[in-house]
């Protein structure tokens, strides 16, 4: 219409609901993927590995490399803050957080969950800067870090870990001693109460065993001769088991069939 001033169309849109916010990750699922694949790659290299009882621990797995073992802690992280992967080399401690030591393990394996990339650190590294910062995507600079992108190799010495000892030699040698209070020696005199004499090792098993006139010897089990038994022919018919003879009863009359108890036979 002529003369009406052209003003804005009246807002009739109605608002939008604000958006849920995303669901957060569950971090205990995503942790137990980044164990499982540890384990298959430390597997795969042929390593032992053993997974303690209960989550008590500081370490998640115990590894065997033949030589000695190492006690694992497996991190994970999946997302850039920064421009780095990170993770922490600390665990929770009522409110606060520690950071781990050599007392608690002895290897970091952190796992770079979208590239598929561990890091096998000595704990010795994490524990004066317990802030791990990793850069598998930047090669212009050598990290902190780096150096340690898939190091299984430090895993295959006994330089960080527990040293398996040889298990001791049951067939040892005539010259090892050892002593004893109030037995007899290998000179075969007797000694004083409280006095450690040395006994040969080759003879000691002398002071346990009696000798050999002293064991009783086992009596031979009695041998019974052997029963001598003649085939026995059924006749056509007949059980192989004796039969107990039947009683029958006297036919009667009426209503009582049976006989009445009362009744002297």
């Amino acid at each position: 219409m002529p003369g009406k001033k052209k003003g804005k169309k009246p807002n009739n849109a109605k608002p939008q609901p604000p958006q849920p916010p995303r669901p957060r990750k569950n971090t205990k699922v995503t942790g137990e993927r980044s164990e499982a694949d540890f384990q298959g790659k430390a597997i795969h290299r042929n390593f032992g590995v053993a997974k303690p009882w209960g989550d008590s621990r500081r370490y998640d797995f115990i590894l065997d490399n033949g030589l000695c073992l190492f006690r694992i802690q497996v991190k994970c992280t999946e997302e850039l803050r920064a421009g780095a992967y990170e993770t922490r080399a600390t665990y929770t401690v009522g409110k606060g957080r520690a950071v781990y030591t050599k007392k608690d393990i002895d290897f970091i394996a952190a796992h770079v969950v979208p590239l598929d990339i561990f890091y096998i650190i000595p704990v010795e590294v994490c524990t004066p800067q317990p802030m791990l910062r990793f850069y598998p995507h930047r090669n212009a600079k050598i990290m902190r870090l780096e150096k340690y992108r898939e190091a299984w190799h430090l895993l295959e010495g006994p330089d960080h870990g527990c040293k398996i000892e040889a298990p001791l030699d049951l067939n040892a040698s005539a010259d090892e001693t050892f002593h004893v209070d109030g037995d007899e020696n290998a000179s075969g005199k007797g000694s004083a109460p409280g006095d450690n004499s040395p006994v040969i090792l080759s003879k000691a098993k002398d002071l346990c065993i009696p000798p050999r006139s002293q064991q009783l010897k086992p009596e031979p089990p009695a041998q019974t001769p052997p029963r001598q038994t003649k085939p026995v022919r059924l006749k056509a018919g007949q059980a192989p088991w004796p039969t107990p003879p039947l009683r029958i009863l006297a036919r009667r009359q009426g209503k009582n069939i049976l006989p009445n108890p009362d009744e002297n036979e």
